[in-house]
């Protein structure tokens, strides 16, 4: 049995949602460090068992559910005589480390290649062995003297007590000087602080700034207040509020939108009507953005979370800090490299920050450099049971984590009641208004240092005692079974190494498997993301590991399409396919590769395709599953794929040759076959999916002749090959939408998507990968509209000011025109009772007479089958 026949496909996905749902709890070893696009370990996990299992193994054997709603099998239940242990598996593309992490925790020895540092560090902490206890120690004596020291940084004054309380938050926001009136603009996207919820008030910021507490808290509503409300105010007079949604302050009478402040979209107002762009501003005055405390929220002496302004008293204690810092920042440890320019940091740079120190208040800066100072420290220290160089770099690993929750890149969240972190998306996002968080806080909150150092202490934890946890169906209750048999242990690291993987250190077929998440061409770029974390770890690490000797993660090798960095499609496609033949070499001949690939781009998966074939694989199969969570940042707002595709290949190659007549024949016959095998073992299957599979396996074909097919002499290149085998596919699962192969493809998807009917963006963009497109292609040509969950084709009426648009820019002859815009516009000319003669001339084919027959179908209008007749009252 293949490796992808005994993957339980359905329960995987159920797996990776709960998973990628809450990481820190169904697996805590991927909390460790903060790493991006990180693949579930759960689906690695089956990944790895599937593959060391041996083909008596079926997919029920590595886990099933059963009729009480618990699961059985070896994922929960590993039998050591059924798991070879005896092999190495490679990871050309480590990042984050869930390979190494799965396949060392199953017993196999591991190899990793990454060539960034960060990511480098955050393998080699996952698998490194430590004693919890004496790091704990550590730990709580650091974070105890450093709180003695700046504790006082971090207090207010309770104004209903007068008692010194824990401040959690400041709340900042950014003062720019209007380009025409010079007046200095505070600027607020809106002036809500907090969502009035049951167990607390809500709360807003009044825009007067002449009134004497602009703190408003709302006890029990999270709307405005209706037009005519009548509100008291606190020098005995009334005001009445005039427009829906607006509120009053109760101390000052303001009346107010909470939703519409002097700042949005780049722009900001000032009180004269002034409007500008914050950007331009910045540059124009040659001036960096200047932040403003406002408001915090603090522990009062009940423990209760309140909100007050922010006042002088506070105003003092920030400036000792700053003071502080001015007289030991030559004693601590703080980065100042330069920001450099790029894909995402020039997002930074457009805002006239100049080095990464600038990301961070003073007093920040002079926290988390006095905790990195006293945790490196560590290494002075000796310990009858412990390595002290290896503690250390623990504990800075976890303040190093815990930067993503502080500086001024991150955004309060006024639903939740906590700051975001820095990342909320792949990039960096300058804040007008951001939060400053209190890393010493005894609440223990997100932003705290000990939520991050628990992070790495479960992890660890994890490591030493792995558990799953899964959902029984049946009670709902999640299920967990510690694993006694495994841990994740440096023991099985055979080797850890960051540089490029083009060039490999292992022999030639030394390597079992090499599973893999390769890069997702320029979906994310890692290596000027992760300088945010690289700058502090480099400051304490750089003359103990050369990894960290450079001023920055290294760029120039970093395989991503990049367009500041002069990356193309050809630097991507040369890149991966040198890593490819590398992996090729070194895996032995009846090895496997498998590997993850998440892109909705359809030029992302052709140059992945591209770069595997031209390095000496054969596809052997694909299949779909679940990736990130859809309320996911990076997908539910951007519309990214949902899912995964896991790709397998292997070393097996033909020199036969095969014509594309060949290839596509032999399809037809083999693909019937498959669907029903594939449906027989996954019940559930949906449509969409098996396109997917089919995909896979129509490729294996193409690959295993590659380069040897030819048409009318020729070889055939990738991109023709795929069209065959969509069109095939296609044809065999949709055998009504049977248009000629001459219409192209964006209408033959919008004729389908019409027959098939609404269906939400995932299933969509499935159905389009087999023809290479995406819901975008089809959103960009107006034949697609909807919300997410409702996706549906866009009727004629609908698109015809936009075919005009086309042919009053490009004419009636111009290649931009789609088939389905002839056919629509041919129609609304037909319906109105224009004169279609001149259009027909020129557009009229067999073809096109089959696509407006079969809108009439779909539409069960009859007038489409009269579009394309040329009467002689037209002439």
């Amino acid at each position: 049995m293949e490796t992808w026949d005994k993957l339980p496909l359905n329960l995987m996905d159920e797996l990776a949602e709960k998973e990628t749902y809450r990481r820190d709890v169904y697996r805590p070893i991927y909390s460790l460090h903060k790493w991006w696009a990180r693949r579930a370990g759960s689906t690695f996990r089956s990944l790895g068992l599937a593959a060391l299992t041996d083909e008596t193994v079926t997919k029920d054997d590595i886990l099933t559910e059963r009729s009480s709603g618990t699961h059985d099998g070896l994922y929960i239940n590993p039998e050591d005589d059924r798991i070879n242990t005896d092999v190495t598996v490679l990871d050309p593309f480590a990042g984050g480390g869930t390979t190494l992490v799965e396949m060392n925790r199953l017993g196999a020895d591991v190899i990793g290649y990454e060539l960034n540092p960060v990511a480098w560090w955050t393998e080699k902490k996952s698998m490194d062995n430590v004693n919890l206890n004496i790091l704990e120690e550590e730990f709580e004596r650091i974070l105890s003297e450093t709180r003695e020291e700046l504790d006082d940084y971090y207090t207010t004054i309770d104004p209903e007590t007068g008692k010194e309380c824990e401040v959690l938050y400041y709340f900042q926001s950014q003062r720019v000087p209007c380009l025409t009136c010079d007046e200095e603009v505070q600027l607020f996207p809106r002036y809500e602080l907090t969502k009035t919820k049951k167990t607390r008030a809500g709360a807003l910021f009044c825009p007067n700034q002449d009134c004497s507490d602009r703190v408003i808290e709302l006890e029990s509503r999270d709307k405005g207040l209706d037009e005519g409300t009548t509100v008291e105010i606190a020098d005995g007079n009334s005001v009445t509020v005039s427009e829906d949604g607006n509120e009053v302050c109760p101390n000052c009478g303001f009346e107010f939108d909470p939703n519409d402040g002097t700042y949005g979209y780049g722009k900001y107002t000032c009180s004269n009507g002034h409007k500008h762009d914050v950007k331009e501003t910045l540059q124009r005055k040659d001036r960096k953005p200047q932040f403003e405390r406002f408001a915090l929220q603090y522990l009062d002496p009940r423990g209760n979370k309140r909100i007050k302004e922010f006042e002088q008293d506070d105003a003092e204690r920030l400036e000792e800090a700053n003071r502080q810092f001015e007289r030991i920042q030559d004693e601590i440890i703080f980065p100042t490299q330069k920001i450099p320019s790029g894909d995402k940091t020039d997002a930074l740079l457009n805002y006239n920050y100049e080095s990464f120190d600038e990301l961070f208040t003073k007093r920040h800066l002079l926290t988390f450099g006095l905790l990195m100072e006293k945790s490196w420290d560590v290494r002075t220290k000796e310990f009858d049971d412990a390595d002290s160089n290896n503690i250390a770099e623990f504990l800075i690993t976890s303040i190093s984590n815990n930067i993503v929750r502080a500086g001024n890149l991150c955004v309060w969240d006024v639903y939740t009641d906590k700051s975001d972190q820095v990342f909320k998306r792949h990039a960096y996002i300058p804040r007008v208004q951001p939060v400053e968080s209190n890393p010493l806080n005894y609440d223990e909150n997100v932003a705290s240092l000990n939520n991050a150092f628990r992070k790495v202490y479960r992890a660890k934890e994890y490591c030493e005692r792995p558990f799953e946890k899964i959902k029984n169906q049946q009670t709902g209750d999640v299920e967990q079974f510690y694993i006694p048999s495994e841990t994740i242990s440096e023991d099985r690291v055979e080797s850890l190494n960051c540089k490029t993987s083009e060039r490999l250190d292992q022999e030639n077929e030394s390597v079992d498997y090499v599973i893999t998440d390769p890069p997702y061409y320029d979906n994310v770029q890692y290596s000027e993301l992760s300088d945010y974390f690289y700058v502090w770890l480099r400051e304490c690490l750089q003359d103990e590991y050369e990894e960290f000797s450079p001023e920055l993660v290294p760029k120039a090798r970093e395989i991503v399409a990049n367009r500041s960095a002069n990356k193309d499609e050809e630097f991507f496609v040369d890149s991966l396919s040198n890593v490819f033949s590398e992996a090729n070499r070194v895996l032995k001949s009846d090895g496997e590769m498998i590997f993850t690939y998440h892109h909705n781009e359809n030029e992302a998966w052709s140059v992945i395709l591209q770069s595997l074939i031209r390095s000496g694989f054969t596809i052997a199969g694909a299949y779909p599953v679940q990736s990130e969570m859809p309320n996911n940042p990076h997908i539910s707002d951007l519309d990214n794929a949902e899912y995964d595709i896991l790709i397998f290949a292997n070393k097996e190659r033909t020199d036969e040759e095969i014509t594309l007549t060949e290839l596509r024949q032999n399809l037809f016959f083999e693909l019937q076959d498959i669907i029903q095998e594939e449906r027989e073992r996954h019940e559930d299957l949906g449509q969409a999916d098996l396109g997917v599979i089919l995909r896979g396996k129509c490729m294996y074909y193409y690959s295993k002749h590659y380069p040897n097919v030819y048409s009318d002499g020729e070889e055939v290149d990738i991109d023709a090959a795929l069209d065959t085998v969509d069109s095939v596919i296609e044809q065999i699962l949709e055998g009504s939408v049977n248009l000629p192969q001459t219409i192209d493809p964006l209408t033959q998807s919008y004729a389908a998507l019409y027959q098939r009917g609404s269906e939400d963006y995932d299933q969509l963009n499935k159905h389009l990968l087999a023809k290479n497109l995406n819901v975008s292609d089809l959103e960009d040509e107006k034949l697609v509209k909807g919300p997410r969950d409702a996706k549906e084709p866009v009727t004629a009426d609908e698109r015809i000011h936009y075919i005009e648009g086309k042919l009053n820019k490009n004419g009636k002859g111009s290649d931009s025109l789609l088939d389905i815009d002839k056919v629509h516009y041919l129609y609304h000319l037909y319906k109105s009772d224009q004169n279609t003669v001149e259009y027909l001339k020129e557009w009229k084919t067999d073809d096109l007479e089959e696509l407006a027959d079969f809108m009439a179908d779909v539409t069960d209008d009859e007038r489409y089958e009269s579009v394309m007749e040329m009467g002689l009252q037209q002439f």
